[in-house]
């Protein structure tokens, strides 16, 4: 029985170790894009301000997307081969370099639909059009989870890059109920690193988002699968 208890403990001290630690390997990779966001939100001039939106806007698909894509390869290999957790940054490294054009051409589409939603947004007053208000901030939920079930998709299947697109779409409303607990868990997370402390909550906040998602896709994955072969017989 203490063995049982110790083996535990033990189990999920690595689990934690391992979360920590890519979740440290995502940030290593992002620090050019922490530094530009610290620009953007702190910024010594109207000069510094420019240049770190400016930046921000080139490294999302070219820095961010990337080591995101990489995280959640890491991730869907723990859920869904339930691989043991070692040699992370060598994985780490291989998806990054594997998905890199992949994840470029994703962040310059969803980054090009989050400008053009971003800038009609600041063409309204949301005062005197609090519905239309709501109507961008589901739009803007909606673009995440379609990026999000993107990258998934994309971690998980050598789909060609429109066909990703338009299936990871449709997924949001296929899987309502999948989308809705996906939401919810993100919404808790959301709130958890406002409670926190923020240096704390970087340590989490990449690797609990990733696999939140994760196991939301391979869920719904799962489902689809089962849905296949009841049919077939």
């Amino acid at each position: 029985m203490g063995n049982e208890r110790w083996y535990r403990w033990y189990g999920a001290s690595q689990a934690i170790a391992s979360m920590l630690l890519v979740n440290g390997y995502w940030l290593l990779f992002n620090l050019p894009v922490l530094l530009l966001a610290l620009g953007l939100i702190f910024p010594s001039s109207p000069r510094q301000f420019l240049f770190s939106l400016i930046g921000l806007i080139i490294s999302f698909p070219s820095i961010l997307l990337p080591a995101t894509f990489a995280l959640f390869g890491v991730m869907r290999r723990w859920l869904y081969y339930q691989e043991t957790r070692q040699a992370i940054g060598g994985t780490f490294w291989r998806l990054y370099r594997e998905n890199y054009r992949r994840s470029v051409a994703a962040g310059l589409f969803f980054g090009s639909l989050a400008l053009l939603l971003l800038g009609s947004f600041r063409q309204i007053d949301s005062f005197q059009l609090p519905l239309l208000a709501v109507g961008y901030l589901f739009l803007s939920i909606i673009l995440l989870l379609w990026l999000l079930y993107f990258i998934c998709d994309s971690v998980h299947l050598a789909a060609p890059l429109r066909t990703a697109l338009i299936k990871s779409f449709f997924i949001i409303f296929w899987a309502p109920f999948q989308t809705l607990m996906l939401l919810g868990m993100l919404s808790g997370l959301a709130l958890l690193l406002v409670l926190i402390h923020p240096l704390l909550a970087g340590l989490i906040v990449g690797g609990l988002g990733s696999q939140c998602a994760c196991y939301s896709y391979l869920r719904i994955i799962q489902k689809a699968q089962a849905k296949a072969a009841s049919a077939d017989e």
